[in-house]
């Protein structure tokens, strides 16, 4: 096969016709091992609660096997790759939209479940159907979701924010806002 003038693309799709099912086994397991399911939570002054909940599917590699990404993102018809900030040479993809994830990335790993990161996906999986919802539009759903972030990949010990960053905060902006809505005027003091 003369590949000169082909695109990426056209390789792949040459190379695995007629063997889909192999290849999506092969991405599962490879993402089992070299992906991440992860939602961070993320400081923002225009959301109600003070914070933005932000759900992202990753692969990291070394720039050296920059093709097995292009597989990621030939499975997954979405994503980017873009280099890691850092020393280390390694390289990204990555699939940050909501509607992209729900669309492509959900199905096809209930179609391929994982093994070793099952439980983080089904957690990830958890909160972005709430999103779908609009459960994080509610303080108890935004709290509850935070909760089921908090409990995945290492029950969030490398997380910025702690649980009890974010809560009081969310707090502070309900009683900021109940505040706003129900001012309690200063009584005179009949004495």
């Amino acid at each position: 096969m003369d590949t000169k003038n082909m695109t990426p693309e056209q390789i792949l799709q040459n190379l695995f016709h007629g063997k889909r099912k192999q290849l999506n086994q092969y991405i599962a397991g490879f993402v089992d091992g070299e992906g991440s399911f992860s939602v961070a939570i993320i400081k923002h002054p225009y959301h109600k609660t003070g914070w933005m909940i932000n759900p992202v599917f990753q692969v990291y590699q070394h720039q050296n096997y920059r093709n097995v990404l292009e597989l990621c993102k030939f499975v997954f018809q979405t994503g980017s790759i873009y280099r890691k900030s850092g020393i280390h040479p390694v390289l990204n993809f990555s699939v940050d939209s909501r509607r992209n994830i729900i669309e492509k990335i959900i199905p096809f790993f209930d179609k391929y479940p994982l093994v070793v990161k099952q439980d983080d996906y089904l957690k990830f999986r958890e909160i972005l159907l709430a999103m779908e919802k609009r459960e994080h539009w509610t303080e108890n759903g935004f709290k509850r979701l935070v909760l089921i972030a908090h409990s995945m990949n290492g029950q969030g010990k490398q997380r910025k924010y702690s649980l009890e960053d974010i809560f009081s905060k969310i707090d502070n902006n309900k009683l900021i806002v109940d505040t706003a809505k129900n001012p309690q005027r200063p009584t005179s003091d009949p004495a």
